[in-house]
């Protein structure tokens, strides 16, 4: 009986500790946190300055923006890592749901005073238990990259390679846009509500450190594609060659 009772006990201990949850919450500060789109090159991808400029906050349109929490394992202090797309990070998925994403705000610019908009809400239950630490960042890109963070870091991926082909087949001849927010590091809270995911300013509190990035850019990704003109004048040079081997 009293190895029956040790087994029950031991059982509900594990089960308890495997479903161990923490809470986070994505109420943001009282200063905005906004995401700008920006011509400049983006410098993650070896761009070059080119004369380009924040044109302002990501524009108001449903769809036209993508924006998603990131974390991965805490080692001791907040990550260096800008290569958020090489496999160490991954989507935060809410406990019981989906991918932890938002969507501009009305009149906002990306996250603005108000909460994002989430699927399942604004607070949330996470996979990760309080006691445990994780290192967040939001990533943001413009939606015509794809709609899943594995789509888009596959080709951004490939672009840290220096091959832009499923970039270029994907946006065409249109402009492409992604950026990355400081980096953070959250131990959740054990009940709801959660931990706040951002604060006002970058000091580490008792929970971690919360992520302060007021304007987020965005910033143009450097995609060669050809120009109409260069295109054109490319076709004649095929057209000349065709026509000079035929008089041969």
């Amino acid at each position: 009986m009293k190895k029956l009772a040790l087994t029950i006990v031991c059982a509900l201990a594990m089960n308890g500790a495997a479903f161990a949850q923490g809470y986070i919450n994505w109420v943001l500060p009282t200063t905005a946190v906004t995401f700008q789109t920006n011509t400049e090159f983006s410098p993650l991808f070896g761009g070059p300055f080119d004369g380009g400029s924040v044109v302002g906050d990501t524009v108001n349109v449903a769809g036209s923006f993508d924006y998603i929490l990131l974390t991965q394992p805490y080692t001791s202090s907040a990550p260096m890592d800008t290569n958020v797309w090489d496999g160490t990070w991954s989507a935060l998925i809410a406990f019981g749901g989906g991918e932890l994403t938002a969507t501009n705000n009305t009149g906002l610019g990306g996250f603005g005073k108000a909460s994002p908009t989430l699927g399942s809400g604004v607070n949330q239950q996470v996979s990760w238990a309080n006691g445990t630490t994780q290192s967040v960042v939001i990533v943001g890109w413009s939606s015509n990259l794809g709609s899943s963070w594995v789509d888009v870091s596959n080709i951004l991926a490939q672009m840290a390679l220096g091959n832009d082909g499923l970039a270029e087949a994907q946006v065409g001849s249109q402009m492409a846009f992604f950026g990355e927010t400081a980096f953070g590091y959250i131990n959740p809270l054990a009940g709801s509500p959660g931990i706040a995911i951002t604060q006002n300013n970058g000091t580490p509190g008792a929970f971690g450190l919360g992520i302060f990035s007021l304007d987020t850019q965005l910033y143009q990704l450097p995609i060669d594609i050809p120009e109409p003109a260069t295109m054109a004048l490319a076709g004649l040079g095929g057209l000349s060659l065709l026509l000079f081997h035929r008089r041969k």
